[in-house]
């Protein structure tokens, strides 16, 4: 570990000034703290690994430093957007444009360099019929080169279409059959040498196999859940509403304590917000928020929706809509109908 350390220490250096600069590019942003937490360990923990096997050794030098400089990277640009959206930048579109293209991006240099990485335990497709036999993991990282060279490609794409719901799907089929498309090769090429006999049988623990299996595929589908999960609906009553949420705490207002209500449109965009303690995902964004308009508020709203009703409770603002402009208007006309009869 330590002749690695030598070996590459001016790049080291220099990736963890990179990393430094980013830090303090979004220092003064709230949300970037435990992101740059989990940057640092990632990166330690990845050239820890990297440094320790003792095959990389004789890895090529590019694919040494492509590795260690991809945490460095990802945290200069994280760090950058932070900083962007304190300026006023449109957040989601920004965001999405990032994720989409940066993706797609690193996608693409990595199946650029997978053809050039030798064989060992941490870097490229390191499944059991890959590892134990080098032509194998030759041919496979060949194939899987071009691969994630073209769902990089298909990545970018989607970034033309960064508010379609379609162009999302496509972006996470994507990613996900690279990888899947690449150990599936490895395992068909491992079978097509044992039917020629030119391949020795791999003797490997097929209980452990299905576990590592389901890990993976439970990992998979839970991660897609949460990007999607949750749901709003209120409720008006005789003396109160109720916002039923699943992912979030419920919510009841007796209209008594509504102070003011009004309808407002584009009132959450670029306004420097973000979440201080609720579920935020891609189609929901429930529980506390904070931003330049408002300052600490409740929020209980659909993504997919850009008007909102608006209403002071005893001096807390809580902000609500509907999957529509339409739901969001029926939602305002009902409860403002039940305010005016509560005052009169």
């Amino acid at each position: 570990m330590k002749e690695m350390i030598k070996k590459y220490r001016g790049s080291l250096i220099c990736s963890v000034l990179v990393m430094l600069i980013g830090i303090l590019v979004g220092f003064t942003s709230t949300q970037s703290m435990w992101a740059n937490v989990f940057f640092v360990v990632t990166d330690c923990a990845l050239v820890a690994i990297i440094f320790y096997d003792n095959r990389n050794r004789q890895q090529s030098r590019k694919i040494i430093g492509m590795t260690m400089w991809i945490i460095p990277i990802i945290t200069l640009l994280y760090n950058g957007i932070a900083r962007l959206v304190n300026m006023g930048a449109d957040m989601e579109n920004l965001f999405m444009a990032v994720i989409y293209y940066g993706t797609g991006l690193l996608f693409m240099v990595i199946g650029n360099y997978l053809p050039k990485v030798k064989q060992n335990n941490t870097i490229g497709i390191r499944v059991v019929w890959s590892l134990m036999d080098e032509e194998n993991w030759n041919a496979t990282h060949r194939f899987s080169g071009k691969l994630w060279m073209a769902s990089g490609i298909l990545c970018m794409l989607c970034g033309l279409f960064g508010e379609s719901m379609a162009a999302l799907v496509v972006y996470i089929i994507s990613i996900m059959a690279a990888a899947i498309i690449s150990i599936l090769y490895s395992y068909l090429f491992y079978k097509k040498k044992l039917a020629t006999g030119e391949g020795l049988k791999i003797q490997y623990n097929t209980k452990k196999s299905v576990i590592y299996l389901i890990i993976a595929i439970s990992t998979i589908v839970f991660t897609i859940w949460t990007l999607f999960c949750g749901s709003i609906q209120v409720h008006c009553n005789d003396r109160d509403f109720n916002i039923e949420a699943k992912g979030w705490n419920d919510y009841t207002v007796e209209y008594s304590q509504i102070d003011s209500i009004s309808y407002e449109e584009n009132v959450l965009q670029n306004n420097n917000g973000y979440r201080t303690n609720g579920l935020g995902n891609l189609k929901y964004a429930m529980g506390n928020f904070k931003n330049d308009i408002f300052g600490d508020y409740i929020r209980y709203t659909h993504a997919s929706c850009h008007s909102y009703v608006v209403m002071n409770i005893d001096g807390k603002i809580l902000v609500v809509n509907g999957e529509n402009d339409a739901e969001t208007k029926e939602i305002y006309q009902r409860i403002s109908e039940k305010v005016s009869k509560e005052r009169k």
